[in-house]
């Protein structure tokens, strides 16, 4: 049996083959859980284009929010010529009855405990519309990804190995909780580092949502990394600043850089958005915490939630300026479908633009409630271009005195993302700016 694994492109005519950063890790998971004995071909269209006449028996795409329009041509195609569809990932689980439009079947949630008796079926020729476990998976005795179906040669790395899912936080905005629950299940340790160590590698990056969520928890953990001698990035919130053992445990096992969803500077705006990490804590303070332990922090912000006014923009950058941050992303507050924001902002009319390849968290599909749409937009472009801007990068790369290869590396990082945001077409459809319009600082509210 020929089993075809596609993950779709956002953009697919403006990808030119190089390089991409890391695999969609559902590739090679579904590959790892799929019986021995099949033909397996996975393809990520950001590498390579689909071959819509290749044989197959079965056809599973997954994919996000705004890669759902190509995911659909891509399974109307499939189909149009015989060939079985199965959909799944975080949109198809969102709006189920959006995705069986183009599918034989739609998977609901995590493909652990339900793609062994979806592949079964259709390979019985039974197939059900719809399949969705009563209970989220468990993450103990997981297969390892198949990382060797891969295009390896063609991504900065294929490190990524996830110890934990699910969040209690629930914040308005975010995807996670709805999709994976608000408790965390976390993999026994041991299978972590018996992952890790079938990489043959010093680096890894966990995309775990947040690895420092439970203390007890990153403690045994870090601990268990420390013996591998890694380097390795994460994702968290701030609390960790309140624990400095656990700090010293994460410089120890290796962490040099955190992903931290700041959000915003408004507590005004923390509120609507249900950060509560964030809540009354001093971020700067926070955020000089962890640099003491030389672990660099890439902060992500969203604009437009509803407190927001035009002032936004210049403060975020001031304060990400303040506080040397080593990287920072921008992002357009996006009602991706399945959160709270989707919910309220569609109860209020307020949603603009149903195109689900424009939600890529850099156009205003939305109507703001303090600013207009096209404010939202150039205060983004305003932000990126500030902190982007040479002075910004040499004034916050240089504060790494004595450490050459944190300050190179930082320096990487930085004019990597300035490539990104002034590179033409791409910048231009993914985030919905010209690479030509000018940083102009946007008119105080």
């Amino acid at each position: 049996m020929k089993l075809l694994v596609i993950s779709p492109a956002w953009l697919p005519e403006f990808w030119n083959g190089g390089r991409v950063l890391a695999p969609p890790m559902a590739l090679p998971v579904i590959a790892s859980l799929t019986p021995p004995g099949v033909d397996i071909h996975l393809v990520d269209e950001h590498l390579e284009p689909v071959d819509l006449d290749e044989p197959a028996d079965l056809v599973a795409i997954s994919c996000m929010t705004a890669a759902a329009p190509r995911a659909y041509e891509l399974a109307d195609q499939f189909r149009a010529r015989g060939a079985p569809v199965v959909m799944g990932g975080m949109h198809p689980s969102a709006l189920p009855q959006e995705a069986a439009q183009h599918a034989d079947a739609v998977v609901i949630g995590e493909a652990e405990g339900q793609w062994p008796q979806v592949f079964a079926d259709f390979a019985a020729g039974r197939p059900q519309p719809l399949y969705q476990a009563a209970d989220r998976p468990q993450l103990c005795d997981l297969p390892l990804p198949r990382r060797d179906l891969l295009r390896v040669d063609r991504y900065m790395t294929v490190n990524l190995v996830q110890t934990a899912r699910g969040c209690p936080h629930a914040c308005t905005f975010c995807s996670v909780t709805p999709t994976f629950g608000r408790k965390y299940r976390f993999r026994p340790i041991p299978e972590v580092i018996e992952e890790i160590r079938s990489l043959n590698t010093r680096w890894v990056a966990f995309p775990d949502d947040n690895i420092v969520a439970s203390r007890s928890r990153a403690k045994e953990l870090f601990e268990a990394l420390i013996p591998l001698r890694l380097r390795w990035v994460g994702q968290g919130d701030l609390s960790m600043a309140k624990d400095e053992e656990m700090l010293r445990l994460m410089a120890r096992s290796g962490c040099t850089w955190m992903f931290v969803g700041l959000e915003s500077v408004s507590p005004a705006s923390l509120r609507a958005a249900n950060k509560r990490p964030n809540l009354g804590v001093d971020l700067e303070q926070a955020i000089r915490t962890v640099h003491r332990h030389g672990i660099d922090i890439v902060g992500s912000f969203v604009f437009g939630l509803d407190p927001d006014t035009t002032d936004v923009f210049a403060q975020t950058v001031d304060f990400a300026e303040r506080a040397k941050l080593g990287a920072a992303q921008f992002a357009v507050l996006t009602p991706f479908p399945g959160t709270a924001t989707y919910e309220g902002l569609k109860r209020e009319g307020r949603i603009t633009d149903n195109d689900w390849s424009r939600y890529t968290q850099g156009h205003v599909v939305y109507r703001p409630r303090n600013m207009t749409a096209e404010e939202l937009k150039q205060g983004r472009l305003y932000a990126y271009r500030r902190f982007y801007s040479r002075p910004s990068i040499l004034r916050r790369t240089f504060v790494l005195r004595g450490d050459l290869t944190k300050t190179l590396l930082r320096s990487v990082v930085n004019h990597s993302y300035r490539r990104l945001h002034r590179g033409g077409r791409i910048a231009h459809r993914m985030f919905g700016h010209s690479p030509t319009a000018p940083a102009a600082r946007p008119a105080e509210a």
